[in-house]
């Protein structure tokens, strides 16, 4: 997805992503890795904490197939948080994005479907422009005889009702290639200009993947990752150089299809995973009451 340029005029762009690092408070230095026992699926994706605090978790994962003797799948769930840590700053704009990868010879996941997708707005607010323009009348005769006097103006005023609202935007992407299945997903969040709340505290976004069959027998070679970034917009007050530390690498997010379902937020059916309402699964809200991690 093409990355946006109706970004407000007083903000400062922040980029927090896996692979590379930001200058900025030295408390705030992290990196998140994988567990060398358990290096498969950790739950916490991302942590970015200093003015901004930021952290993705993964809520759900769950491997099986699109319907029962169908095509391999695997079903995943994700938990955004967005939190100002500090008295009138906040997030203007935002975007996640994933791109999955085998990490054997097998081809890379596909992406069916997520959610949210397309373009959403949430809590429009109305609100009525008026455009005035005038002119200076000047005296003596005109066509009719008729002298106006100096100085006089006139006015036209003109009104238009209009609104704006948060945005959000969901797109299935194709990454890093110019052909095959799209491998990548994003989702950019926007703010309502009109009332400056910032981007949505709690995002649950879920992401259906088709995965080949396995070369061979071993759950190694079905094995994948998911390499994310976030890139980040803060109101001017919300200076680059104290959001977040200058971060080493983070680790990819490894997958293992062999390993059980979490059945966090509902049961699901593995052999059925086509039929998961992914609309149903994902959630926006501006507080992060009840969200998870």
């Amino acid at each position: 997805m093409a990355e946006n340029s109706n970004l407000v005029d007083d903000a400062t762009a922040i980029e927090i992503e896996l692979g590379s690092g930001d200058e900025g408070d030295e408390a705030s230095t992290y990196r998140t890795q994988n567990d060398p026992s358990q290096p498969y699926q950790r739950s916490n994706v991302i942590e970015r904490k200093g003015s901004v605090s930021i952290h993705c978790v993964a809520v759900d994962v769950v491997h099986g197939t699109l319907e029962p003797e169908g095509e391999l799948a695997t079903l995943l769930v994700f938990d955004f948080q967005f939190d100002p840590n500090k008295r009138a700053r906040r997030i203007v704009e935002a975007k996640m994005s994933f791109v999955f990868a085998s990490t054997g010879g097998d081809p890379a996941p596909a992406v069916l479907k997520i959610a949210p997708r397309g373009r959403m707005t949430v809590v429009p607010t109305p609100q009525t422009e008026s455009t005035t323009r005038g002119a200076k009348a000047e005296a003596g005769g005109g066509a009719l005889g008729i002298s106006l006097g100096a100085g006089l103006t006139w006015e036209k005023s003109v009104s238009r009702e209009t609104s704006d609202a948060t945005t959000v935007v969901g797109s299935i992407d194709l990454v890093g290639r110019n052909y095959g299945a799209s491998n990548g997903v994003s989702w950019a969040l926007i703010e309502n200009r009109s009332v400056e709340t910032g981007v949505p505290a709690h995002v649950r976004t879920a992401v259906l993947l088709q995965r080949a069959a396995p070369a061979s027998s071993s759950s190694s070679s079905s094995a994948f990752q998911a390499i994310v970034t976030i890139r980040a917009q803060a109101d001017l007050r919300s200076s680059v150089s104290w959001l977040f530390g200058k971060t080493p690498k983070d680790d990819p997010i490894l997958y293992d299809p062999s390993l059980p379902p979490t059945h966090k937020l509902q049961h699901y059916e593995v052999d059925q995973l086509g039929k998961v309402d992914l609309q149903a699964l994902s959630a926006i809200a501006f507080t992060n009451d009840g969200a998870s991690g």
